[in-house]
């Protein structure tokens, strides 16, 4: 029960998630990826903060990042920082649509650097489900048709790039979720990528962008700075500290992004349905179910016998 609490809480982070892509876009620009982590760091860590001080856990908190002062602060700066500036980055070369489904390719490296550094091997039918849901991945980004041309190759390669940093964090998240609360963990994580993030943003005119948002944008980086990185983070970590929790299958929620991100911007940011959107989308819920699908033991006669006893 309790596994199965993790994997539900993660999920919700993901559904989170969800909106972040075409969110991204609407805030991107007057913002630069640099200035929007930046400000998404700093509301997440503000808000964990906060709760830590509500429940009277700084100090622990910051003897936890005493303790595990180096993990967490390269974790920091490479799989997290890294990996949320090119995505932004990126996302202003490629359509909202292309990018959430391209996210889908990290589970790809979870699965390989679970593999290759904490010698996990992966159930064949985990394999299978992850290479069919990313078939639908091939679909979108090959066809020129489907707004994948020359006009978003550079932000398509980026966004594969930075999917390929949140592959890796997601998995080294794993042994640092065991060790450390998901609230200390998260807290520190925020609070040493906005750190690393601030000068930047600064030097590249943050002030100045900021007061292009307009009262929409506000609302918009409001949700994605205290829900989408605050909360989400910490329900990601709080679902990666279960024991018998495996990262390569949190990663496989990222499977239900694409769909949130596919309708909003569709409705309302006038992206372009097309065939292969709908085709990649059954092939998302086909992996889902090559995944999830558990095949029934026969009955034994002990079993049939047991099963009819009063």
């Amino acid at each position: 029960m309790k596994t199965k609490f993790h994997y539900i809480i993660a999920l919700f982070a993901f559904v989170l998630w969800g909106l972040t892509f075409p969110f991204g876009k609407m805030v991107l620009p007057p913002l630069s990826s640099y200035s929007f982590v930046f400000l998404r760091s700093l509301m997440g860590f503000s808000l964990l903060f906060v709760i830590l001080a509500i429940q009277k856990e700084i100090k622990p908190w910051l003897q936890s990042l005493k303790e595990n002062f180096w993990p967490l602060f390269l974790f920091s700066l490479g799989p997290f920082a890294l990996s949320y500036t090119i995505q932004f980055y990126a996302i202003q070369y490629t359509t909202a649509i292309n990018q959430s489904i391209i996210a889908q390719t990290s589970v790809i490296w979870v699965v390989l650097i679970n593999f290759l550094v904490f010698k996990q091997k992966p159930q064949l039918k985990f394999v299978l489900g992850v290479l069919t849901g990313i078939f639908g991945v091939v679909l979108i980004i090959t066809s020129s048709s489907a707004s994948s041309s020359t006009n978003t190759l550079k932000g398509d390669l980026l966004s594969t790039i930075a999917f390929i940093c949140w592959g890796s964090y997601t998995a080294f998240s794993k042994p640092l979720a065991v060790k450390i609360k998901p609230k200390y963990l998260t807290t520190s994580v925020l609070m040493f990528g906005g750190i690393f993030l601030s000068g930047i943003s600064i030097g590249t005119g943050l002030f100045d962008q900021v007061n292009q948002l307009t009262t929409l944008q506000w609302v918009v980086l409001l949700y994605l700075g205290f829900i989408c990185t605050g909360l989400a983070y910490l329900l990601h970590m709080i679902g990666l500290s279960g024991p018998e929790v495996k990262s390569e299958y949190i990663a496989y929620f990222t499977l239900i992004m694409p769909i949130i991100s596919a309708s909003f911007s569709i409705l309302f940011l006038d992206e372009q349905f097309s065939w292969r959107i709908g085709l990649g989308t059954f092939f998302v819920f086909l992996s889902v179910i090559i995944i999830q699908y558990k095949r029934r033991k026969p009955l034994s006669q002990d079993d049939n016998a047991s099963e009819f006893q009063l």
